[in-house]
């Protein structure tokens, strides 16, 4: 039952992140919760309102999902010039953290 949740739960993510609406959408890694620690995240929006202006800051809206499940997460936003681009599809970073890392 929990495995069918999950499994679920991510296909709702992947359905809402992998469908073409002009934006794309893009996996990343980020030094969080501080420097040295790396984790994976989606970058859903360059940030173009209130906030980024208010920082002077050219920053994207990140989500950072938790394991085991990743319909749960973190909205960061985050400078882009702290931002590592992968050359990965959201379902293989879905997979490496549905997995705890074991995938890859």
């Amino acid at each position: 039952p929990i495995l069918r949740t999950i499994y679920s739960a991510v296909g709702q993510l992947t359905e809402s992140f992998t469908q073409s609406n002009g934006s794309k959408k893009s996996v990343v890694i980020l030094e969080y919760p501080r420097k040295g620690i790396w984790v994976v995240g989606f970058s859903t929006k360059d940030n173009v309102g209130e906030i980024s202006k208010k920082t002077n800051e050219e920053l994207v809206n990140i989500f950072v999902p938790t394991t085991p499940n990743p319909t749960s997460g973190f909205l960061l936003m985050v400078p882009k010039k702290d931002l590592i681009y992968l050359d990965m599809s959201f379902e293989e970073a879905s997979r490496f953290i549905v997995s705890a890392g074991t995938s890859l």
